[in-house]
């Protein structure tokens, strides 16, 4: 019996110190911590971000011809001085400075014999001022049609780059899907040379690019991306009196950056202040209905969300 007991004694010992060397182990080499798998995402494709810019550039060239086109309107509507002919502002002095023969003559009261009055007439027709064809008005301007199509032509060449690698990488078939109809669209509206749904399919396009960059590891957050497109949709909604349609678009960007600054792996807080007021400038000139301010404080706003990375 005492040599049974102390068997069975001796094994729980041994177990015991076991577990003790187990669980010290365990202390001095604690479980290496989870790799975040955001880590692991590999760059976006060099063909993404050449999209990304290549559709930019279609929507800030189309902008840039509608503000100058706006401006143009403005000031043949209140020409400034310094537009007006020189002709024009000096016409006034130059019929005040002319005198009337006839009033002369009656001045001084003493007749005036035939040749005199033929000699006076001719004087005053060649003191009359001549008339000046009227300027020709300047052309409006027009966006630049056929680097468009050049472009969209590259698009097309990049998207065939591009999405094999969307599919491999986990892009949702639906959104390969609407990104190409998408694409198409923007290519017609280009070719029949409509100004406004060539503008309307190319912010419909940029809207996609988010969904593909978070694909991704990234500097500067996706949401991003979305809010730049967000913010252009609200501009053009607002030059076409669409306001109600721009209502749930300014609660997507409040989403938008609210994820966006989750994101940040360096957040630089004086900028984010700075996003955040031009987001509250933006939202109220919006609700006001004020398209021309919408447009100052939107470039704003975008200029700021450049600088984020």
């Amino acid at each position: 019996m005492l040599k049974k007991y102390a068997k069975r004694s001796l094994s729980v010992l041994f177990c015991f110190l076991i577990l003790i060397a187990i669980t010290s182990c365990g202390l001095l080499h604690p479980p290496a911590p989870k790799e975040d798998k955001s880590d692991k995402k590999k760059n976006p494709p060099k063909s993404l971000t050449q999209m990304e810019e290549q559709t930019d550039n279609i929507i800030t060239g189309i902008q840039d011809v509608q503000q100058k086109r706006a401006q143009q309107l403005r000031e043949e509507k209140h020409p400034s001085k310094e537009s007006k002919p020189e002709q024009e502002q000096n016409q006034g002095q130059q019929m005040g400075q002319e005198q009337d023969p006839e009033q002369g003559q009656k001045q001084e009261g003493q007749p005036l014999n035939q040749e005199q009055q033929q000699g006076q007439q001719q004087s005053g027709q060649q003191n009359l001022p001549s008339q000046q064809p009227e300027p020709t008005p300047k052309p409006m301007p027009e966006p630049d049609w056929n680097s468009l199509e050049s472009t969209v032509e590259t698009l097309h060449e990049e998207w065939n780059n591009y999405e094999p690698s969307a599919r491999a990488d986990g892009a949702m078939n639906e959104t390969i899907y609407d990104f190409e109809k998408q694409l198409i669209s923007l290519t017609e509206q280009i070719m029949a040379r409509n100004e406004e749904k060539t503008l309307t399919a190319a912010n419909s396009l940029y809207s996609y690019f988010s969904d593909f960059l978070k694909l991704y590891a990234h500097n500067q957050p996706p949401e991003i991306t979305e809010l730049r497109g967000l913010t252009r949709q609200i501009i053009q909604y607002g030059q076409q009196e669409k306001w109600m349609e721009t209502k749930p678009l300014l609660d997507q960007m409040k989403e938008s950056w609210q994820d966006a600054k989750t994101k940040m792996k360096k957040p630089d807080q004086t900028l984010n202040s700075k996003i955040e007021a031009a987001l509250n400038d933006f939202q109220y000139v919006i609700n006001e209905k004020k398209i021309n301010l919408a447009m100052i404080k939107g470039n704003i706003l975008i200029k700021n969300l450049d600088q984020v990375e």
